[in-house]
């Protein structure tokens, strides 16, 4: 297998890193300090991308987009998460809402590609996580509606959403086998945003959010009733690719640094890059690095050739996060009181990836889903 990055794909990746390098690197000083970015300057950026034909890149062009493949998607946010920020470019519908039927697209899937609409998705309850057969928001049919009552919490995006991919149990005889996917507006009343929920990382402020006796039409049922665990699941294996596309954009920024303090700094009448330590820090960073990268960029590779990467993507996003989070404590013991000061991103990023090893699927869970994956059978008990 050829995993080379053709030659179109690293121009396109040449002309995102301009867009970082002139947009977003002058933000980069004011961020760190601030711990985010301002929801109007994150809105402009979006646009100034759009205006240099960074929009709608994975949406395909029969509705007006880009047409991007995994492979390339998973460049550009590589080459993005080098800056702190977390920048995505806009236009680009949750996988979700490709099962959207005809009208559905008319009045969500497609003034998303344009720019006219947001979304954000609802998983993750108090007591269930990645554990679906535990969701306890409840919708019940009452003729051509649903009835919505329960809560959502860690959910992000939901300030400048317009309406929320909503995961709820319909039978919950059937457990994860009994969850429906809806798609609900934020104005519909009997919905409320409960309150946002303070964290440790830069710019990540999840909301949760509640459903007091909402009436949500079957118009806007996404898919069958009690067959969302295959949205969820399809939705999920996406997002942990692109988080692993993150790691990997984060580890390169810091080692970049890392390796150019070490050629600057002196300690002891020596630069530390002549210290064994240093290297070895730098050389198990390398290496890593490299590996993540090529988990990464297979299982994106399979993607666009059509084949199934549920277990390739939980080894990728396993493996880069926590690569990642090595990487930046390395990278920030090498910058020693430095790394620890928002004078520089280390201690951002830092921060950042460690949320990625519990989002999506915590670490644990994945080591136990590749396991099954080989073990099968004799896995379960």
């Amino acid at each position: 297998m050829d995993f080379q990055v053709p030659e179109d794909l690293r121009l396109l990746v040449d002309n995102v890193r301009k867009f970082r390098e002139r947009e977003l690197a002058p933000l980069e000083r004011d961020f760190l300090l601030a711990g985010k970015l301002p929801l109007e300057t994150r809105l402009a950026l979006e646009r100034r991308g759009r205006e240099l034909g960074f929009w709608a890149l994975d949406a395909p062009e029969e509705y007006g987009g880009v047409g991007l493949g995994h492979l390339a998607m998973c460049l550009i946010s590589e080459e993005l998460s080098k800056h702190p920020a977390m920048f995505e470019f806009g236009g680009s519908p949750e996988p979700s809402l490709y099962l959207c039927n005809d009208e559905q697209k008319e009045s969500y899937f497609l003034p998303v590609i344009r720019g006219e609409r947001r979304s954000c998705y609802a998983f993750t309850e108090a007591d269930s996580g990645s554990d679906l057969a535990q969701i306890r928001t409840m919708a019940v049919r009452r003729g051509d509606d649903w009835i919505v009552n329960g809560a959502k919490i860690f959910i992000s995006h939901v300030e400048r959403a317009d309406f929320v991919i909503l995961f709820v149990s319909t039978d919950r005889s059937k457990g994860a086998r009994g969850i429906s996917c809806f798609l609900v507006d934020m104005k519909t009343p009997g919905f409320r945003i409960s309150r946002m929920i303070p964290t440790m990382g830069d710019d990540w402020e999840p909301y949760e959010i509640a459903f007091e006796d909402c009436l949500v039409p079957d118009a806007n049922r996404l898919g069958e009733v009690n067959a969302a665990w295959a949205i969820a699941d399809h939705q999920l294996t996406h997002g942990r690719l692109k988080i692993a596309a993150h790691q990997l954009g984060i580890a390169q920024r810091c080692l970049d640094m890392a390796v150019e303090w070490a050629k600057q700094r002196v300690a002891f009448g020596k630069k530390i890059a002549q210290r064994q330590a240093i290297q070895w820090m730098i050389a198990d960073s390398e290496v890593e690095l490299q590996a993540a990268r090529m988990l990464v960029y297979r299982a994106a590779w399979m993607m666009d050739s059509g084949e199934r990467v549920r277990n390739e993507a939980f080894v990728a996003k396993l493996y880069a996060t926590e690569m990642a989070q090595r990487v930046t404590d390395r990278c920030l013991q090498i910058f020693g009181g430095l790394g620890y000061s928002k004078e520089v991103p280390i201690q951002s990023f830092y921060r950042q990836v460690r949320l990625w090893r519990i989002g999506h699927g915590t670490a644990e869970i994945h080591r136990w889903m590749i396991a099954r994956s080989l073990l099968g059978d004799a896995a379960r008990d």
